[in-house]
């Protein structure tokens, strides 16, 4: 984790000479190098892109922009983000300057889903689509919740081996690639995970759910994504915690038909199961669901320790 920081002194924010230039050069600059951006492709900052038409429209209404943000992140040849640095004794968290950099952000032109501002105080980035930050940290607190700025915010050559922080490898493609799912005659093996901890739970259409859960066979943490029908899905409610099952039949009757489990009360299971039939890829990765059969309730393994990325 790169100490940041350290050599900084935050008293000198409250010196009124420290000024929004002070904040683009001694914490901006060192920030978007720790999170893998420069001046070069494929990680590219852009400086300061002006607008050929500086406005942008909301249905009818035509709102004017008044800034220019000093960072446009590209990741791959794409747009990705901006960052706008201001003084440090200017709001970032509501009023004009969060309304003027979501505009932009929204731009024809741009069009980037993360929008954020840096005062040398806190940095707050916003998701177009979300009304509460996705980010807002003290810079002096940085360093304790850096996988998750890194995960949101940073670049392949800045996460360690090239891999996204709390990224776990798929199981069902492990397996598929390990020649573990089928037997001798090209068949599927059924199989048994125990000990697996369910992070999430979604109703996918109409007779389709799908979960994932952690796996941590021998100490190698897994993502294993399970989709099943109707009557597994009875079988899974019926496994769970009196409140858990009411709590999770509820939110999976209405939008957004998605359940993730707050620590603490994600249920521990064994399923089991065959792999599915088909590799999906998205664009962090690839990975083969299986399909659930069944559902026994399990317990924390006495070794298990939580990785942070469950949360």
């Amino acid at each position: 984790m790169p100490q940041l920081f350290d050599d900084f002194d935050f008293r000198l924010l409250d010196d009124p000479e420290f000024r929004e230039d002070a904040v683009r050069e001694e914490l901006v600059a060192p920030l978007l190098r720790a999170l893998g951006y420069t001046v070069s492709p494929p990680y590219r900052i852009i400086r300061s892109r002006k607008l050929d038409h500086p406005f942008v429209h909301f249905g009818t209404v035509r709102k004017g922009i008044t800034i220019i943000p000093d960072y446009l992140l590209e990741r791959d040849g794409e747009y990705a983000w901006i960052l706008d640095a201001k003084a440090p004794g200017e709001n970032i968290n509501t009023g004009k300057n969060v309304e003027q950099a979501y505009s932009y952000a929204m731009h024809r032109d741009i069009r980037v889903p993360l929008y954020g501002l840096c005062n040398g105080r806190n940095l707050v980035v916003y998701h177009v689509s979300e009304a509460e930050p996705v980010i807002d940290v003290a810079l002096q607190d940085i360093e304790s919740v850096w996988p998750m700025i890194l995960g949101i915010l940073g670049c392949r050559s800045a996460w360690p081996n090239g891999l996204q922080p709390g990224f776990f490898p798929d199981m069902g493609l492990a397996l598929l690639k390990a020649g573990l799912a089928h037997d001798n005659a090209g068949k599927n093996v059924f199989l048994m995970f125990a000990s697996v901890l369910v992070t999430m739970v979604a109703k996918v259409e109409d007779g389709l759910y799908s979960l994932n859960g952690i796996y941590d066979p021998q100490g190698t943490s897994f993502i294993a994504t399970f989709d099943f029908g109707p009557e597994e899905y009875k079988a899974f409610l019926a496994v769970l915690e009196d409140d858990l099952r009411e709590n999770v039949a509820s939110m999976l009757s209405r939008q957004p038909y998605r359940v993730f489990f707050d620590n603490g009360r994600q249920p521990w299971l064994t399923i089991m199961g065959e792999l599915g039939n088909t590799t999906f890829t998205n664009e962090n990765e690839s990975y083969r669901p299986f399909r659930a059969e069944a559902f026994l309730k399990d317990a924390a393994p006495e070794e298990f320790v939580e990785p942070e990325s469950a949360s």
